[in-house]
């Protein structure tokens, strides 16, 4: 079995990294550990879980978070940066202390580290954070990026704040959206800035995110995606102004699952409103100072 690893920008392949797979006890007490948080949803956790030995195989389940990891780290590097120069603020970015809420296997975690912050990771489930650990080991120049086992809740509870806070693929997932957006912008510092990427609740969604992948091209287990759970980005805009958040930009994120390639568009183009956000999108909020 091959895995990629990832070392500055070298990209290699090596065969034999193998990380034990899931056991049911270990399935188990996860779901356990989280049952109590408002949004955290059991069965995501536990279907992610099973598949946490998959995160850094390119080929795999996750093979479209891949695709969208640069645009994705793109936009966020632009969004602090546009953040620095309206505080007028020329500080490095290893000032800055960034958390990726719901990070999976580590594939943004360790972009953002790579950025310069000092990033934490943190998924609900264990297995997701013993694969993101394993991976980390492969560059040994990522010292700025720990993982933790918790969720975004239980951080709020201890009062714990970040300069950027990071949500990406994840809302969708969660038993309740707006409990989860109050949960980022809490975690967030005066001023700081907040990015999540979703999917928008369109017909275009559907097919690209739902029908191509999980049932004509089998690349994405089926039942991954729920469109119910899908976010538009006037409802994501307006749960973040209610958490007291502003929204500051908002972009899509144009999937090809049939070329496997992705680009950042605008949202609106000329009189055309929300034509760039009809699938995939990324909207970047700033908490309130």
């Amino acid at each position: 079995m091959y895995r990629w690893l990832q070392k500055g920008s070298r990209v290699c392949y090596a065969r034999g990294l193998r990380v034990p797979y899931s056991t049911a006890n270990s399935v188990h007490s996860t779901i356990h550990k989280v049952a109590k948080c408002n949004s955290v949803s059991e069965s995501e956790v536990s279907k992610f879980a099973q598949l946490s030995d998959s995160w850094w195989d390119p080929h795999g389940p996750f093979k479209y978070l891949h695709t969208m990891n640069v645009p994705r780290i793109q936009f966020i590097r632009s969004r602090i940066l546009d953040l620095q120069r309206s505080l007028q603020s020329q500080g490095e970015l290893s000032n800055l202390r960034a958390i990726d809420v719901g990070c999976g296997g580590g594939l943004a975690s360790e972009s953002l580290a790579r950025l310069g912050m000092r990033v934490v990771g943190v998924d609900a489930a264990h297995e997701n954070i013993s694969m993101a650990r394993v991976h980390q080991l492969r560059d040994p120049m990522l010292t700025n990026l720990e993982y933790k086992h918790t969720t975004a809740e239980q951080l709020v509870a201890q009062h714990e704040q970040f300069d950027i806070v990071v949500s990406l693929e994840v809302i969708e997932h969660v038993t309740h959206a707006f409990e989860f957006i109050k949960s980022l912008v809490r975690l967030t510092r005066p001023g700081g800035l907040i990015v999540v990427s979703t999917m928008n609740r369109t017909l275009v969604s559907w097919l690209v995110d739902v029908i191509v992948p999980e049932y004509i091209m089998g690349s994405v287990p089926r039942g991954t995606h729920d469109v119910a759970k899908f976010v538009p980005p006037e409802k994501l805009s307006e749960m973040f102004a209610a958490c007291g958040a502003e929204t500051v930009d908002v972009q899509g994120l144009v999937l090809d699952p049939l070329r496997n390639v992705c680009t950042l568009v605008p949202r609106d183009f000329g009189l055309l409103r929300n034509v760039g956000v009809q699938a995939n999108y990324i909207l970047a909020a700033r908490k309130k100072a």
